[in-house]
């Protein structure tokens, strides 16, 4: 349409390249968080005057254990992404990123319940809360996209 001054929300040009350019560096960022995480948590420690090994061990493992799989979550939203800017979102590839999404968002979640009885507080809950639903929605949204691929994959053959 000529004179359509509409958002473009998909493609090279469109929002989800923008949003896929942000997820890049967030995904980037964060592998440098995760290599620098030794040195990062004592930094924080000590500006706690904390002084307890156990502490420093604990929360070392927690995040180290629920960086990479933050980490993996991000880069299965790179990917889905990726066919969002080449138009093409109903693939089997894209469902398997969700069912990974959602597996890789319930270990974060048990992380955090295990966390809950170890160093408690409102957020801790509040963001093992946050990804027990991310599980569940990425479980329901791959199942949307499984049965969307099939009705398109149906299509392809029907034309």
């Amino acid at each position: 349409m000529e004179g359509d001054n509409s958002m473009v929300i998909l493609g090279e040009r469109g929002l989800s390249a923008l949003v896929k350019y942000l997820l890049d560096c967030i995904f980037l960022g964060g592998i440098g968080i995760f290599l620098g995480l030794p040195y990062l948590v004592r930094w924080y420690l000590e500006l706690l005057n904390v002084q307890s090994g156990k502490v420093y061990y604990f929360l070392l493992g927690f995040l180290y254990i629920t960086g990479l799989f933050s980490l993996l979550i991000v880069n299965e939203i790179r990917k889905i992404f990726k066919t969002l800017n080449r138009r093409n979102p109903f693939m089997m590839d894209n469902v398997k990123s969700l069912n990974r999404i959602a597996a890789a968002s319930f270990i974060i979640a048990a992380a955090y319940v295990v966390k809950i009885f170890v160093y408690n507080s409102f957020l801790t809950i509040i963001i093992m809360m946050v990804f027990t639903i991310a599980g569940f929605f990425s479980v329901i949204f791959a199942e949307v996209f499984r049965q969307a691929v099939m009705v398109k994959e149906e299509n392809d053959l029907t034309i």
